[in-house]
């Protein structure tokens, strides 16, 4: 098995659902009330929420430890915060859009905020307290980000094997390629699966659970994702069951991975899991929360992001960047140049990919690190490549806007 999926740990997740408003499963609904019990206190006090749900006038009771678990779900979802120490429930900018969205009763709007949100949460969780491992502390991975992106290059599903096995114990967006290349092998050589036994001894208790949460988060409770367990692909002994994206909802999940083409438009080398950014890392709790629940631009804005154009150069795709339009210049950092620009600008450029700036016809740059700096922003680390021996064509390309 290869080094990097060793690891003996999984993604450890909050512990409750996720509030889907539109779903009319009792647990979903039961979870949107709740949401919108911490939405209606925005501003307010921590404990009087906590008052109420021990109280009569609540739906059902519930105890400051079970509010407090909620509390959390609802902070890794970016909808509201409550920071440390402190009484004071914050509704965040887009936990409002989130709310609006389903009193409004526009599904769309609604499951595109919520995976916007998704995308953006890393596994490690806000620094606050004890971490839950030395492989969350140590994380860079976006989980929802990575799964949604592994779906959509392993042909829109992933089977519960996949995600016991290979892709919960991705805790590096450098581990990520190799991941896939091992669920690719796997699905078309099933017997191999016990190169890759399970990170711990027992599937029931934390692990089950976590993992069970991790589908049902993903999902927006059942909103984006649907289930089947109509094959024994892995065998007999393995679960049947398999997530796949609701083709309704294909072209949407594509929009919030930043791809600008269709879904049956992406080649090998525009893989979704090459293009994963690694996850910003925060010291305080009140820039994390900032982060997770800033607006959600609208998808309609996002179609009108300036888009990179694509050329082939000595046989290799090249995007080709335009200083003002599709980045700005950050001053070097150990002897690379970096560049930023909107995240759904940079997004579909992989690591590996090379790149041309406007900015330095004479030479390709090769991107070495790409890094979410923050909610709608991507940070791109460039070294030095090929030269460009005819600029003539280059020129052409940017016009006047080389200098």
């Amino acid at each position: 098995m290869p080094g990097p999926l060793q690891i003996k740990d999984f993604w450890r997740v909050n512990s409750y659902g996720y509030p889907n408003p539109f779903s009319t499963n009792v647990r979903s609904q039961e979870a949107w009330a709740t949401f919108d019990s911490f939405y209606q206190r925005d501003q307010d006090s921590y404990s009087s929420l906590k008052t109420y749900w021990a109280s009569h006038k609540a739906p059902r009771k519930l105890n400051k430890h079970a509010v407090e678990s909620w509390k959390a779900t609802f902070e890794e979802f970016g909808l509201l915060y409550v920071i440390s120490r402190s009484n004071e429930i914050t509704i965040t900018p887009a936990g409002k859009q989130f709310h609006a969205a389903a009193e409004q009763n526009n599904e769309q709007d609604f499951v595109w905020i919520g995976l916007n949100l998704l995308f953006r949460y890393p596994v490690k969780g806000p620094p606050r307290g004890r971490k839950k491992s030395a492989a969350h502390s140590n994380a860079d991975i976006l989980p929802y980000r990575f799964l949604y992106s592994s779906m959509r290059d392993l042909g829109g599903y992933f089977w519960w094997t996949e995600l016991e096995r290979i892709l919960c114990r991705v805790f590096l967006t450098s581990v990520a390629g190799t991941a896939i290349d091992t669920i690719r092998n796997l699905r078309v050589n099933p017997s191999e699966l016990n190169r890759y036994p399970l990170p711990v001894d027992k599937t029931s208790g934390a692990f089950y659970n976590s993992l069970n949460q991790v589908a049902n988060h993903a999902g927006m409770n059942h909103l984006v994702l649907e289930q089947d367990s109509e094959s024994e692909h892995y065998g007999r002994n393995e679960s049947r069951r398999r997530h796949l994206i609701k083709h309704d909802y294909l072209s949407l999940v594509s929009a919030a991975l930043g791809d600008s083409k269709n879904p049956t438009d992406c080649d090998s080398s525009a893989l979704f899991v090459d293009r994963l950014p690694s996850a910003p890392d925060f010291t305080e709790e009140q820039s994390y929360f900032d982060y997770l629940g800033a607006a959600v631009p609208s998808l309609s804005a996002t179609k009108k992001t300036a888009t990179p154009e694509e050329i082939v150069l000595g046989g290799d795709t090249v995007f080709v960047l335009k200083s003002g339009e599709h980045f700005e210049s950050v001053p070097k950092t150990n002897h690379e140049r970096i560049i930023k620009g909107k995240a759904h600008t940079l997004c579909r450029i992989a690591r590996n990919h090379r790149v041309i700036l406007s900015t330095d016809v004479m030479w390709t740059y090769l991107v070495v690190g790409k890094d979410l700096t923050g909610p709608t922003e991507l940070r791109l680390s460039l070294r030095r490549a090929r030269p460009i021996t005819n600029i003539e064509p280059i020129n052409t390309l940017f016009g006047d806007d080389n200098a």
